[in-house]
């Protein structure tokens, strides 16, 4: 009896290392996939919308929250310009903003550029995990599986 319970439990580790393998890859394909224009274009930034979101990032990086919040960026919306605060929904200058406060802290020198350039591929590797772990909830470990997966490519 004892031999079986054994074998039962071996089979569900072994189970669990493939599907912590599985989500593991889909991590890196997600992360990869993202990376690819890094790769090939070195790290820049190539379209309005990110680059905009770097420059406010900068900003708020440079001058601080409450500066950033009452930003009236005269190159957005040329020739009216923009009033930043009021009309953007800072998630992501926060996020990069405070990754690249936390870097600094460990005296790891990080640009800010970098810091946003490099932050959708880490998010697309933690969605795919966010995904596997909500499908996980809401049916089972493979179907958590099979949407990490497809949320990665």
């Amino acid at each position: 009896s004892s031999g079986i319970n054994a074998g039962r439990s071996g089979a569900r580790g072994a189970l669990s290392l493939l599907a912590v393998v599985i989500l593991a890859a889909a991590c890196l394909v997600a992360f990869c996939a993202r990376l690819f224009a890094v790769i090939r274009f070195e790290s820049i930034i190539h379209e309005f919308d990110p680059w905009f979101n770097y420059r406010a990032t900068h900003h708020m990086v440079q001058n601080g929250f409450y500066n950033f919040l009452n930003w009236f960026d005269e190159r957005a919306w040329y020739p009216l310009g923009r009033i930043v605060g009021g009309t953007v929904y800072p998630g992501l200058m926060v996020t990069s903003g405070t990754i690249h406060y936390i870097l600094h802290a460990l005296n790891i020198p990080f640009h800010i550029r970098d810091i946003c350039v490099f932050l959708a591929p880490i998010f697309s590797g933690l969605t795919a995990i966010t995904t596997f772990f909500l499908t996980r909830e809401l049916w089972n470990t493979g179907a958590g599986l099979l949407a990490a997966c497809f949320i990665a490519i």
